[in-house]
């Protein structure tokens, strides 16, 4: 079966290989030499698509390029930001200029390609009754003004002992309260993201960036979170691994 482009109206069948995360958040990972690794419960290895997953029946060159814009936008605000050193709890991270539309704009076109893809790993990643809505939002049909149920709040990573800009996590469905909504870590950056017609929490709100001009996100610790937890497990599979191949 030949397929087409997903994006709205396009019937273009010469498709490209569409990051879901964009490239540019792993190239910006790796040491001169490196490799990133895929870290998951058995152990870290080498990841076979260093610079992420992709699909590469959503898109064609054009329309994924239209995405770029505003995956570009914040590949290049997460980069122009240094490490976040550990503070006190409860501390806010502010920094301006910020776009927040913009930013906003690159992490629902990370949750539409997800949701189009037919890779297994994105299964349940799936925007139902918002995708078409999304796709007119992404393919400029629509202003971001007209998905109220789409709101973002961005949290930053802080550590003293790790640089948590150097992990990327792929988009996880979860439920936060009563509220469907998705976590991705990028760029030293925990994003939340609901999709629901139901309000946001009256704490978070002022912290949603959909609208925003000056960023501020609250502070969490690195090495107190689930997926610091899940990375230490990693390691340690690996560790003994290593030893057990030395005897």
């Amino acid at each position: 079966m030949i397929k087409t482009c997903r994006a709205p109206g396009c019937t273009e069948t010469s498709l490209c290989h569409a990051h879901i995360i964009p490239a540019g958040f792993a190239r910006t990972l790796s040491d001169l030499g490196g490799h990133n690794k895929a870290i998951r419960s058995t152990g870290a290895k080498p990841a076979k698509q260093p610079h992420g997953e992709f699909d590469a029946g959503i898109l064609c060159p054009r329309c994924d390029g239209k995405l770029g814009a505003y995956d570009e936008y914040a590949i290049r605000f997460c980069d122009s930001l240094s490490m976040t050193r550990s503070t006190a709890t409860g501390g806010i991270f502010r920094h301006a200029p910020f776009d927040g539309p913009q930013f906003a704009r690159a992490i629902l076109a990370i949750l539409w390609r997800a949701s189009v893809s037919e890779r297994d790993q994105f299964r349940d990643i799936n925007l139902g009754p918002y995708r078409e809505r999304a796709a007119a939002i992404l393919f400029e049909e629509k202003p971001l003004s007209s998905f109220p149920e789409f709101e973002v709040v961005l949290h930053r990573y802080a550590s003293d002992d790790h640089d948590a800009r150097k992990f990327v996590f792929m988009p996880l469905r979860i439920r936060s309260g009563a509220l469907n909504a998705f976590t991705i870590g990028l760029g030293g950056f925990l994003v939340w993201a609901k999709v629901d017609q139901r309000p946001i929490h009256r704490l978070l709100a002022e912290f949603v960036i959909n609208a925003a001009f000056e960023l501020g996100a609250r502070i969490i610790h690195f090495e107190e979170t689930a997926e610091y937890a899940y990375f230490q497990q990693a390691a340690q599979k690996d560790h003994r691994r290593g030893r057990g191949s030395a005897r």
